[in-house]
């Protein structure tokens, strides 16, 4: 990551200015060469030696504030000092563009005041992070960014689907890897090279099993393993149990590790897991063909199976000992594919990573022109009405915008809408299918996701519109915490609409309405569906008012009765059709978005006696009635009776014994 940022910082210092912003300094001299136009600056200077040391500020010890840690840290290594210096720089930069090459400072970027565009650079694969950055990022972070940049097509699709939100800012953007210059290899040594952390997933294990079997083939080759890690000890044991120690090299860390490269004639990457592979093109600077395992993202990326390395199935130990016995003994594939490769690398140089990264900046600011801020209503009819606002600076709103209505599970197609004079609307019905939807802005196939200024949903508090035969369809815009304008959709071919319920000391009375669906019948009822067990159903007597209305009293003795030996039980209502399918009761009509947390009931508590049970002649009192007439003084339970939406906002109640 550190060699990859400091590449295009060099890159992109052909044509602009451009600053390394580091939180700590610790040593004098980096370990990557840096190109002399790129400034750098040290938030905190951590050298005992240096005038400007910071160790003796009491904040260097504290733990920053919004620095995500983990809770097993003992020790801060970005401080609150650091944190607070960041901020500073943050809010008081002229830069056009901050960049974040590390998730953690991409949280810190995301949460930053400024106008500059923000992009997070993702040299790894965000999907395996830890849940609590995962969640900082996908839920928070990447939705206030410009762009964010992934190393391959792969990431930026698994990406995409796991932050649908923001699968429009998702970019590929490969590692910058120059040419060191220096030797370049002439194919004719006997040696075959590698670089790495030493960690199980680089699978360095594997490879020295494949050598095993090159060994017996071509024993004057020999393969040199460039790096340091966790597993040495293992692959030191793995090397002596296969008696490889004549063959199998641990060189160590070497820096620049190209020089080394250079010494070989092939490379091999045995990696089971890379999200791109910078030694594979650092190699292939050098004129070495490339033998990989064929993992998800980086080396099928880099490669051509065939032209200029070979691709192998991933895990398997023996292709890759044939594809490296391959290019031993074949002097002019070998020779070819290392020329080949020399060319492949140029892709991965400074011009093209330069370009590649303007234009991401370039779209990115082009995007940013566009206007994202709306004032949404529901209108009487129940459509939705959005009213673009201009871009800051400009009158009017520009021509030829569509609103793209996006489903945010990905699962339905996009449906387009046109702006005209900058108002689009939104029709309730045959629109939008079930689920979540967020509405975007787009132009020439640019998308900016809208915010809304206002967000005007009263009509929905009550309905300007009867129950219809159709079924329902509503529609609810919200926006969320980051201002981001969503709208659920609802659609039923048939639907009780709950407009009422009363607690009482016997029953609790449901009032309501019946969208859609079939013709009403005095054989009609309402059913309680025990939620864990289907086949438990009470059933009560339903009255309809117009063919429409319905009221129905819950008969509270039939709950408590029903209960069974778990504390808690769930039961669904449903309005049962003589002979027909149910229909769910619900709260849907509403614009409240969370109906299980806004309406609460009365829950009444009934005493429940078990069955088997006589009373006294004189008392009055109740006995549990046992084996040979034997009686114990019964003791009932108390049961609690809860009405409420579930998050599905249909209506259930819970009972509970006290």
């Amino acid at each position: 990551m550190v060699s990859a940022t400091q590449n295009l910082a060099g890159a992109l210092a052909d044509k602009h200015d451009v600053e390394i912003v580091a939180l700590r300094k610790v040593r004098d001299t980096s370990h990557f060469a840096l190109d002399h136009r790129v400034n750098v600056r040290a938030l905190t200077d951590l050298r005992a030696h240096s005038p400007a040391y910071d160790g003796d500020d009491p904040l260097v010890h504290e733990f920053p504030v919004r620095y995500p840690y983990p809770e097993s840290e003992k020790k801060p290594v970005v401080s609150r000092l650091a944190e607070k210096r960041l901020f500073s720089y943050l809010a008081d930069t002229d830069a056009d563009v901050v960049v974040s090459s590390n998730p953690r400072i991409t949280v810190l970027l995301a949460a930053a005041p400024g106008g500059y565009l923000k992009v997070a650079q993702e040299h790894s694969m965000p999907g395996i992070y830890t849940a609590s950055i995962r969640r900082l990022l996908f839920q928070e972070a990447y939705r206030r960014l410009d762009a964010v940049t992934v190393l391959s097509p792969e990431e930026q699709a698994g990406l995409g689907d796991l932050v649908p939100d923001v699968r429009d800012r998702i970019h590929v953007m490969p590692n910058c890897i120059p040419d060191p210059g220096g030797r370049q290899s002439d194919g004719r040594n006997k040696v075959v090279v590698t670089a790495g952390v030493f960690k199980p997933h680089k699978n360095f294990l594997g490879l020295i099993d494949a050598f095993a079997t090159v060994a017996e083939r071509h024993s004057d080759w020999q393969l040199r393993i460039y790096g340091s890690g966790p597993e040495e000890a293992a692959m030191r044991r793995r090397i002596q149990e296969q008696g490889l120690y004549n063959h199998v090299h641990l060189m160590g860390p070497a820096f620049p590790v190209t020089a080394e490269f250079a010494k070989g004639s092939i490379f091999v990457l045995p990696s089971l897991r890379e999200p791109f592979g910078n030694v594979t093109v650092e190699a292939m600077t050098r004129g070495l063909p490339v033998v990989s395992m064929d993992c998800d993202h980086g080396p099928r990326n880099i490669l051509t199976h065939g032209t200029d390395g070979l691709l192998v199935p991933l895990g398997d130990t023996e292709a890759m000992a044939a594809a490296i016995i391959d290019l031993i003994e074949d002097d002019g594939r070998r020779l070819g594919m290392g020329r080949q490769a020399r060319l492949t690398s140029e892709r991965f140089g400074p011009g093209p990573s330069a370009e590649r990264f303007e234009k991401i900046l370039s779209e990115a600011a082009a995007i940013r022109e566009l206007p994202g801020t709306v004032d949404c209503a529901v209108l009487a009819d129940g459509d939705i009405q959005l009213d673009l606002r201009p871009p800051e600076g400009e009158d009017r709103v520009p021509d030829g915008l569509s609103l793209l209505c996006r489903d945010v599970r990905g699962k339905e197609k996009p449906v387009v809408l046109p702006f005209t004079g900058g108002t689009a609307v939104v029709p309730r019905r045959g629109t939008l299918v079930e689920g979540l939807w967020e509405f975007v802005v787009s132009a020439e196939g640019r998308e900016k996701p809208l915010h809304a200024e206002h967000c005007d949903s009263g009509s929905l508090v009550a309905p300007g519109w009867e129950a219809e035969t159709a079924g329902l369809e509503v529609l609810l815009p919200y926006k969320e915490d980051d201002g981001r304008l969503r709208v659920r959709s609802r659609v039923r071919v048939e639907h009780a609409e709950v407009r009422r319920i009363e607690a009482g000391e016997h029953q609790i009375l449901v009032e309501g309405e019946l969208w859609g669906g079939e013709a009403v019948s005095t054989d009609d009822a309402v059913t309680a569906v025990h939620r864990s067990d289907k086949h438990r159903v009470l059933s009560f007597p339903v009255v309809w008012t117009d063919g429409v209305r319905f009221r129905c009293e819950i008969a509270l003795e039939a709950l408590v009765a029903a209960h069974g030996e778990e504390k808690e039980e769930v039961w669904d209502f449903w309005i049962q059709h003589a002979g027909g399918d149910p229909a769910q009761i619900g709260k849907l009509v509403t614009d409240v978005l969370e109906p299980q947390k806004v309406f609460r009931y009365p829950r009444p508590v009934r005493e429940r006696v078990p069955s088997a049970v006589v009373s006294g002649p004189r008392t009055g009192r109740r006995f549990l009635l046992g084996d040979r007439g034997t009686r114990t003084l019964a003791t009932p339970t108390r049961v609690e009776i809860r009405p409420y939406y579930t998050t599905t906002a249909q209506l259930a109640f819970k009972t509970v014994t006290l």
